[in-house]
């Protein structure tokens, strides 16, 4: 249900469901002016909800119009305890009506990834956040890896500081030491996103690794009880190996039943390496060959021959 009600601007704080963390300083400056122009009223009411403490209110929604009049307030232009008409709605539905709104103005896309993530981490489903906001549920899961990203890196994105592509390369790994490990030792000029994956993947085996590919692929291995990471932003999304330990006990056990089938056909020495040995180059491939028999060895096999075809 939704109230109309008239709030003092001195009783209105901002509300940490609102998704909206970031403002433009040039941005509010320019409303204060539109609202000034306009005889102080504005066009949109506030959406607010009760605060923790009597008498005040979150700004649910409106948090750069209620920037704005604090301006016009702080340079004398209106009292500090301004009415202001705001609709009041429920604490439940902040975050969703928040997000709703501000998906309709220019929107800093940390804080549309931080706002996605809070309504995962509230239960709601990706199929039904993808539903409520007309998006895919891919896009949805790409903002919640995104939401992910150390803080300190979330931050160095706002900053402008680092762009989308980058940020995005940080989504390969979860640890947020690691990730900012990696930011602050790479160079300014070598901080493209391939080298950051390449930095953040490197104790991780790809799904294109000889090692895979000989086993069977990824799907063999997680079939084995492997673990995968997959890069979203990857356009092949081919995927890691988690367990490098995993994988060499398949590529042994696959190796060895190789080596089986060749003992059986008669070689004397097989011997399984997963990497070429340093003086592999230097080898000369051997085939099988027919030896001739000794004359000792023709006498026997002879002798055993006559002796099968007496009569019993």
């Amino acid at each position: 249900m939704t109230e109309i009600i008239t709030v003092a601007l001195n009783k209105l704080d901002v509300d940490p469901k609102n998704v909206r963390k970031t403002y433009s300083a040039e941005g509010i400056k320019e409303l204060a002016a539109t609202i000034k122009a306009d005889g102080y009223r504005l066009l949109q009411n506030l959406i607010v909800r009760r605060g923790d403490k009597k008498g005040r209110y979150f700004v649910t929604a409106g948090g750069r119009r209620r920037a704005a009049l604090l301006l016009l307030a702080d340079a004398g232009e209106i009292a500090k305890d301004f009415p202001v008409e705001c609709k009041q709605r429920e604490a439940q539905d902040a975050t969703a009506i928040s997000l709703t709104e501000n998906l309709h103005e220019a929107m800093h896309p940390a804080d549309q990834f931080e706002a996605f993530n809070v309504l995962a981490s509230e239960g709601k489903p990706v199929p039904d956040i993808a539903a409520r906001f007309g998006t895919t549920e891919t896009v949805v899961r790409k903002r919640l890896e995104l939401a992910r990203v150390s803080p300190v890196l979330l931050q160095q994105f706002r900053d402008e500081n680092m762009s989308f592509a980058q940020l995005s390369a940080f989504t390969v790994s979860e640890d947020h030491e690691r990730q900012v490990t990696v930011w602050t030792s790479l160079p300014s000029w070598n901080r493209d996103p391939h080298s950051i994956r390449r930095a953040l993947t490197e104790a991780m085996i790809p799904a294109t690794d000889k090692r895979v590919q000989f086993i069977g692929g990824l799907a063999a291995y997680e079939e084995a009880g492997g673990s995968v990471k997959r890069d979203l932003f990857d356009d092949r999304n081919a995927g890691y190996a988690m367990d490098a330990a995993l994988i060499e006990k398949l590529v042994a056990e696959k190796l060895e039943a190789i080596a089986a089938t060749v003992r059986a056909e008669g070689w004397k020495w097989v011997e399984c390496s997963a990497t070429a040995p340093v003086e592999f180059h230097s080898m000369k491939r051997h085939y099988p060959e027919i030896a001739p028999l000794s004359e000792e060895r023709q006498r026997s096999m002879s002798l055993g021959l006559n002796m099968m075809s007496l009569p019993s």
